[in-house]
């Protein structure tokens, strides 16, 4: 699973944090998008729903909590508080219009940490909403996979990142070739080939099951990548970079 722990201190929820990844859990632990949801915009939005659970940190307040769960409660599928005391549990309980869907004590045992995540895979997979990528729609004959298992060619991959780093607005045909074939210019097999580049990432993407297109095509403006699939390179590449990797070399390499 991919869960989002939401703390204002980092170093606090290293152990916890291991835990969670011994169990085979793909785990951000992030203070900025705390932050975030204070403001909570479509973009924001869009990251919160590739996670199949957001983690409230203890280091976080009762007001604090009480403000952030009405904003983020339509996007993940399971909302856990962690906490150090009964006090915090019994008073945040009392607050019944604000609903937690699970609750764990900061130094849980690995045992109860595994029990935690089976009950968010069974709230995910009951949420109406849930976007949850590594179990996406997909034809009965289809396997599971990770991130980005599309199979795109070394020219596919080199389009998309062109369209990634310049997200929000349409490249033309020439510019994309210029991008992606450098000094060798702009012919017209070069055209060709660049309309059988997007058409084969489109049909890769179809195959995985997704229910969106990854380019939108504007006749006369060329092409863009689309906002779903932004986001779910842009999701791969917080997880990387919070290991220190570049963003955009991640996005490469997941693609």
């Amino acid at each position: 699973m991919k869960l989002l722990i939401l703390t204002k201190n980092i170093l606090a929820e290293t152990s916890f944090q291991s835990k969670l990844q011994q169990i085979n859990n793909e785990v951000f632990c992030s203070t900025c998008l705390l932050d975030e949801c204070f403001s909570m915009d479509q973009e924001m939005g869009q990251l919160l729903s590739c996670f199949d659970a957001v983690i409230l940190s203890e280091t976080v307040s009762y007001q604090e909590i009480f403000e952030i769960i009405p904003r983020i409660r339509e996007y993940v599928p399971a909302i856990v508080r962690k906490y150090e005391s009964e006090f915090t549990k019994g008073y945040e309980e009392e607050r019944t219009e604000y609903i937690i869907d699970q609750r764990i004590k900061g130094n849980a045992s690995l045992e109860e940490i595994r029990e935690l995540c089976q009950a968010i895979e069974q709230k995910q997979a009951e949420h109406p909403k849930a976007r949850t990528f590594s179990s996406r729609k997909r034809r009965t004959d289809e396997v599971d996979y990770r991130f980005y298992n599309f199979g795109f060619s070394k020219r596919e991959r080199i389009m998309l990142m062109c369209l990634y780093e310049n997200r929000g607005q349409y490249l033309s045909r020439q510019e994309l070739c210029k991008k992606i074939w450098r000094e060798e210019g702009v012919t017209d097999s070069k055209m060709s080939a660049l309309s059988s580049c997007v058409r084969n990432i489109k049909e890769k993407v179809e195959k995985s099951g997704m229910d969106f297109s990854p380019i939108d095509t504007a006749w006369g403006r060329g092409y863009q990548i689309s906002d779903e699939f932004y986001h779910l390179i842009k999701a791969e590449a917080e997880f990387k970079k919070s290991e220190g990797h570049k963003i955009f070399d991640v996005a490469e390499n997941v693609l």
